[in-house]
């Protein structure tokens, strides 16, 4: 019985055994790799979650998450809390994931 992926890290811990899974399988990647990934996805997935599938994508830039709609239309930007994503997820993960959320649920209620 294998030890259970981290798919999407929800805070530094997370991040931390992601990139030793990483490494273990002989993927290089970096801590701050690994950060940016777990916001994309986490992002993705609160998106994925309020719309009941995968219809509108967000795209993460240093300090700002775009969203999408269906066809490639930005719809809404989020900014960072502090001077970026990376920072606020390295400070208080699980703040960061509320804060989306939220954002999120007002560019969603937008449309």
């Amino acid at each position: 019985m294998g030890v259970l992926m981290i798919q999407i890290p929800q805070d530094m811990t997370e991040v931390k055994v992601k990139l030793a899974q990483l490494e273990e399988l002989g993927h290089e990647s970096t801590e701050a790799q690994v950060i940016f990934e777990a916001i994309s996805d986490n992002a993705q997935a609160i998106l994925d979650e309020k719309l009941e599938g995968h219809y509108y994508s967000c795209a993460l830039d240093k300090d700002t998450l775009t969203v999408y709609d269906v066809i490639q239309k930005p719809i809404g930007k989020i900014k960072a809390q502090s001077h970026s994503f990376e920072e606020d997820f390295r400070q208080n993960a699980p703040q960061l994931l509320m804060y989306l959320d939220q954002q999120i649920q007002k560019i969603v209620n937008q449309r």
